[in-house]
């Protein structure tokens, strides 16, 4: 019996990894004879390219950048080789994550800028990189990706005609881009993919108070009036829909530069990875994450692989440390949910024993 085992993401006191190790002993105890694969799929403070690094390999490169905040710091990238070509890939969490923001002013948060994106994306093509993937999380900036369009070259002009400097939020007086520079950088031959990560169901002033209300009212001002320039400029009739923070995502600014915009980050990588492949060779699935709801089940990984392996019509179970009957119809996903009725207060090692204990007993449950 084939088991794969593939944990989705936790907070961060516990580490996903170490779930994978608890149920992989719980399982082993039970049904020593079974063929077992582990599949980090989440829970590294480097995001989606470290999980790209651990599968099929990769360098990371290193250099020195402005974050959010225009701090200089050390960000990176990872190259690997997708489809025989070299590529990079971006996390832009070290660049405008929601942790920058903590314990900044109103002011800091209404001038963050994304300049740092920018710098990542220039280093790569610089180097010679032409398949260039960026993997967007969430996000504490509130430019529209503008800053990171200044970094590749854009020049940003306000109403009155005159060059916004960099270190700015652009999108605060911005009236029109000019990116030829831009696209003189990239050339034809460079391909920028964007993937959307709409993973979490975490709000950001949940961990950072007034954030939401410093800059809702800018966010939809904004996206109305842009919206109105593009009807003007292109006789179009588009309506922005209500709350929908569209514009606090980097995804419409790397749009004005032909990326191509991907919904699912993990998706993408499982694909890439083989994880697909590795899913569809199993006999029984099971995933962990901490909460079973039908927001959380707006989980990309979660739903992602539940998903595969239903395709193969493959068993999948699902441990977690509580779970809220209000999922709808996503329970059909799951042939069962085991809960471990654990709590944030709860250490590590007693954390392990749970998972473990669970595993052990959905393993025997199984075999009778």
């Amino acid at each position: 019996m084939k088991f794969i085992i593939a944990p989705g993401k936790y907070s961060d006191h516990i580490s996903s990894k170490k779930i994978g190790q608890a149920i992989y002993s719980g399982i082993s105890r039970a049904l020593p004879s079974a063929e077992i694969v582990t599949m980090p799929v989440t829970d590294s403070k480097f995001g989606m390219p470290a999980l790209v690094k651990h599968t099929i390999g990769g360098k990371w490169v290193r250099l020195s950048l402005f974050d959010a905040f225009w701090e200089e710091k050390t960000g990176q990238y990872l190259v690997t080789s997708i489809d025989s070509q070299d590529t990079a890939i971006i996390d832009s969490e070290q660049v405008v994550g929601v942790d920058l923001a903590k314990n900044k002013s109103r002011n800091q948060l209404f001038h963050a800028t994304s300049y740092g994106m920018g710098e990542l994306v220039v280093d790569a093509v610089t180097s010679g990189l032409r398949n260039i993937v960026i993997c967007l999380g969430k996000t504490a900036v509130a430019d529209g990706g503008l800053g990171a369009l200044q970094a590749l070259g854009a020049k940003i002009y306000d109403e009155a005609g005159e060059l916004i400097p960099e270190g700015e939020n652009p999108l605060i007086s911005a009236q029109r881009i000019d990116l030829e520079d831009v696209f003189e950088l990239l050339g034809n031959r460079t391909k920028i993919t964007v993937l959307l990560n709409y993973s979490s169901s975490y709000k950001l002033c949940d961990e950072v108070e007034y954030l939401n209300e410093a800059q809702e009212g800018f966010l939809e001002d904004n996206l109305v009036y842009i919206s109105e320039k593009m009807n003007q400029k292109y006789n179009l009739d588009v309506h922005p829909m209500p709350h929908s923070d569209s514009i606090k995502t980097l995804a419409g600014a790397f749009a004005m530069i032909n990326a191509r915009i991907l919904r699912s980050s993990f998706e993408w990588v499982s694909k890439v990875t083989g994880m697909d492949s590795i899913i569809r060779t199993a006999d029984i699935l099971i995933t962990a994450t901490d909460k079973i709801s039908s927001e959380s089940m707006h989980d990309d990984i979660l739903y992602h692989l539940s998903r595969t392996a239903g395709d193969e019509k493959i068993p999948t179970f699902v441990l977690c440390n509580n779970f809220v009957d209000d999922f709808q119809n996503y329970e059909q996903m799951f042939t069962g949910i085991f809960s471990t009725q654990m709590t944030e207060y709860d250490d590590e090692i007693t954390v392990f024993e749970n998972y473990e204990s669970v595993a052990n007993q959905l393993t025997r449950t199984l075999l009778a």
